[in-house]
């Protein structure tokens, strides 16, 4: 029953991120380091307002504000989500930028999915090796990425190559977390992440965007919100809370329908169609991340095992 319902709070994470590509389509008026810098602010202020539950629900005995310190923010929670807080600002500069170009939602979904499928990639610069069914869903991935991305005269969209550049940042995002999460509060370095976010985005906005009114920011109140709070905050949320009592690949498959969610958000919030050629690249994209998650010595192992205690009774 537990892993029941972790699996499907991790389902409503990737319903609300995928969900929330509308919300970035639907926001393109705003420029995208200041929609980045607001809707991080509103994330890492939503954070902080909710550590003082998870205080509570986790009985760790730690405490936001006590006398022995002001706040309680450890020195890696600091760094790290600094430093995670730059990466962010970089990936998702990339990702609203592409949209921002005219990528739609839907196909910006499936782009960034494949930072699944390179971050065992990536990893082999750690010293990791990553399994032969990784190295295949690459291969898988590029051809998706072709039907994607590339039409009939093998041009590419400026827009898409944009969008793909977060998709190749994302994985040190990922790689960063898995390196410093266990050293620390997990909410604690998000709301720091998002903060350093904001800040670092902010501070490039005032440099390279335009003004933007605030009646622009006006019209965009729900879209804005729904990113700071639902996309960043909860969605966050749900996402530790849930990898806790699950299987991590099966956390990982749930999670990668995200881009899934992203389509269909995309048809029923913006009226957004795919050609025939882009959806059979996003069932590529897709197959190719299943696939990148997918533990198969783990599996056959499993069943070796139960086909030998079989043998013994």
């Amino acid at each position: 029953m537990r892993r029941l319902t972790s699996l499907l709070l991790l389902l409503v994470a990737a319903v609300i991120w995928g969900f929330a590509f509308s919300a970035q389509k639907a926001s393109e008026a705003i420029p995208p380091l200041t929609l980045n810098a607001i809707r991080s602010i509103v994330a890492a202020v939503f954070l902080f307002l909710i550590i003082p539950i998870f205080d509570k629900l986790s009985h760790t005995g730690r405490h936001l504000f006590s006398k022995k310190r002001p706040i309680d923010f450890s020195r890696t929670e600091l760094i790290g989500g600094a430093i995670l807080g730059v990466i962010l600002a970089v990936a998702t500069f990339f990702q609203q930028s592409g949209m921002a170009a005219g990528a739609d939602a839907g196909k910006v979904s499936f782009i960034t999915a494949i930072y699944v499928v390179l971050v065992p990639v990536y990893s082999l610069f750690l010293g990791k090796r990553a399994p032969i069914n990784v190295w295949i869903s690459v291969l898988i991935a590029a051809v998706g990425f072709y039907f994607l991305c590339i039409d009939g005269e093998f041009k590419l969209e400026a827009a898409d190559l944009i969008a793909f550049c977060c998709a190749l940042v994302f994985p040190i995002h990922i790689l960063v977390i898995d390196r410093l999460s266990p050293l620390c509060d997990g909410v604690r370095m998000s709301c720091i992440q998002f903060l350093s976010c904001g800040i670092v985005s902010g501070g490039a906005a005032l440099i390279f965007d335009p003004a933007t009114p605030v009646s622009v920011l006006l019209d965009n109140t729900l879209p804005i919100l729904f990113l700071g709070i639902m996309s960043s905050g909860i969605a966050y949320t749900l996402q530790i809370i849930g990898q806790r009592g699950s299987n991590p690949t099966a956390a990982s498959v749930v999670l990668s329908l995200e881009s899934v969610f992203g389509v269909v958000g995309a048809a029923l919030l913006l009226g957004e169609k795919m050609t025939p050629r882009e959806y059979a690249g996003s069932a590529i994209v897709f197959v190719a991340v299943i696939l990148s998650q997918l533990d198969f010595r783990t599996i056959f192992s499993k069943k070796a095992n139960n086909s030998l205690q079989n043998n013994d009774v």
